[in-house]
Order: structure tokens, then C-alpha cells, then sequence
């Protein structure tokens, strides 16, 4: 079974291997927005994403949650957002409660 501890390890290691290409050398901590202060474009949160679903081995509607960016004040997430919405969908897992 995978705890929310281990998705938040799992998606901040990533995070800082995408960082290791930039030149971002801050702390990654859940607060930390992946658009205004990562430098994020679109074409890096599919790569999270695709990442992320390939080593929890189930998709996760990531698009949706980028969708909502566009009718938010704020059009950014933060990593603990994304840490969240993939919990969030990795919770309503039948296979996973039934672990």
C-alpha cells in the first residue's frame, strides 16, 4: 500500500530531478508552486504526471487538474496540491482499499 508520506517523497524526488535541468537550486517543500517558482511549463507537469502514473502504476487524471488552473485566480499549483489530488485519486482506488 502506498501512504500519502510516500507519495509526497515520491513526487518531490521527481521534482528534484526535473530541478536538477533548471536552474532552480531552492528547497522543494510542499508550498513551493511549480509554475511561478519552478518555472514549470505545460509540457513539464505531463512529464510529472506520466512519471508519477508510471511508477504508481494506475493513471491519474492529471489534465483535469490543470484544467481548473485556467478558471483560478491564481493559475499555479503547488506541490502539495499536486500531492494531494494524486492521494486524492489513489484513496477512491477500490484495488488500494482493498490492500
Amino acid at each position: 500500500m502506498t501512504t500519502k508520506s510516500e507519495i509526497a517523497e515520491t513526487v518531490i524526488a521527481l521534482l528534484a530531478q526535473l530541478a536538477s535541468d533548471w536552474d532552480y537550486d531552492g528547497a522543494i517543500t510542499p508550498q513551493t508552486y511549480l509554475f511561478s517558482d519552478l518555472g514549470f511549463q505545460s509540457l513539464d507537469a505531463v512529464v510529472l504526471g506520466n512519471s508519477l502514473q508510471e511508477r504508481l502504476g494506475r493513471p491519474i487524471p492529471y489534465a483535469d487538474l490543470l484544467a481548473t488552473l485556467g478558471q483560478q485566480q491564481v493559475q499555479d499549483v503547488t506541490v502539495g496540491e499536486w500531492i494531494d489530488f494524486t492521494w486524492s485519486h489513489l484513496a477512491d482506488d477500490p484495488a488500494r482499499a482493498a490492500a
